[in-house]
């Protein structure tokens, strides 16, 4: 008896910051990016909990890739990744470079001396929080807030690219409430979609 393999169409590879889909909105990553040389190539992306901010710092950076840039993209966990923070601050060519930092209020006050270097060797640096540090002075380049219509397009995309003949559907009433309630984090609500279709597949199984 063979057994059928089917793709998760949540799970974390198809759902990670630039593996997820890229929705056109009212203004491409394209005039994002030249938005950031009009406010002295240095702003944050402000959301909430997963809210998409991970996942536009991703596809900007490649957009940045496609212009010619050297992109350097960074994330904080730990003092090891300010370490890291600062070697490349201090050694990347100011203008052939952007650098992308995830996660960047983790920083601390430390955040506050890497802005003032950032600032002194005229880098063009593009970071993520969730709210604006009261260290960080650099303009706002993007408000990240997800709405319900957006994460019933992105299940759609999702659903249509990895489930293949799979006949899994989920009501807009039921994308409604997993959206609601997780308070507009996109990540967790794959997560619970994750199990929810994990379910529904083996549905079928359990019958015969």
């Amino acid at each position: 008896m063979s057994t059928l393999v089917f793709q998760n169409p949540f799970s974390t590879r198809f759902v990670q910051p630039g593996a997820i889909p890229w929705l056109a909105t009212d203004i491409s990553l394209r005039a994002v990016l030249f938005r950031l040389y009009d406010v002295d190539n240095r702003a944050i992306i402000c959301g909430p909990h997963g809210s998409g901010k991970s996942t536009i710092l991703s596809h900007l950076a490649s957009v940045a890739q496609r212009e010619g840039l050297k992109v350097h993209c960074l994330r904080i966990r730990s003092w090891i990744d300010a370490i890291r923070v600062m070697r490349v601050f201090a050694t990347i060519n100011p203008k052939q470079s952007l650098v992308s930092v995830d996660s960047w209020e983790l920083l601390g006050f430390l955040g506050w001396f890497l802005c003032q270097f950032a600032d002194f060797r005229g880098l063009c640096v593009v970071v993520t929080v969730h709210e604006r540090p009261w260290w960080n002075n650099w303009p706002v380049l993007l408000h990240t807030k997800a709405d319900d219509k957006t994460f019933r397009l992105l299940v759609h995309e999702l659903m249509t690219k990895y489930a293949g003949s799979k006949t899994i559907e989920f009501s807009g009433a039921m994308l409604r409430d997993v959206f609601q309630r997780h308070s507009g984090n996109l990540r967790e609500g794959f997560f619970e979609l994750y199990d929810h279709y994990e379910r529904q597949s083996r549905i079928p199984f359990s019958r015969k």
